[in-house]
């Protein structure tokens, strides 16, 4: 089994992720989660996220349409409502832009991940097969 750290970027959200995914006992409360893939599964895991990316991009799209709409009506609440929900849309640190991004990077540094245990992994096995021979 490879082992490496996924990052968690956001606490709510690093529970829901660490329980769905078998994270180890304790993770998930944001920062890094530990996690096993069978080394024949590793690739197939790295192309899951990598989807998973392009799905992020797509809905960054759907988040600037948002943080740009106008208001419904000329009514002062309107007016309000809109300021609420481009400020939720936008890009400041809460913002949906804003963990969009950092759910991107979080996804990026987990390939990155995966990609650094299964190389060790691959050299270990060469290694091991090499002294097996003599």
């Amino acid at each position: 089994m490879l082992m490496f750290d996924a990052l968690v970027p956001v606490k709510a959200v690093g529970a829901a992720i660490g329980a769905a995914g078998g994270a180890a006992a304790g993770a998930g409360a944001g920062g890094v989660a530990k996690f096993s893939v069978d080394p024949d599964q590793a690739q197939k895991m790295i192309d899951g996220l990598k989807l998973a990316i392009e799905k992020l991009l797509e809905l960054r799209e759907k988040g600037g349409e948002i943080e740009f709409a106008g208001a419904p009506g000329p009514d002062p609440y309107s007016g309000f409502a809109t300021l609420a929900m481009r400020k939720t849309a936008g890009g400041e640190p809460g913002g949906y832009l804003w963990a969009n991004e950092q759910a991107q990077k979080a996804l990026e540094q987990t390939i990155k991940n995966i990609e650094k245990a299964l190389a060790e992994y691959k050299t270990t096995d060469e290694a091991a097969q090499t002294a097996m021979r003599g």
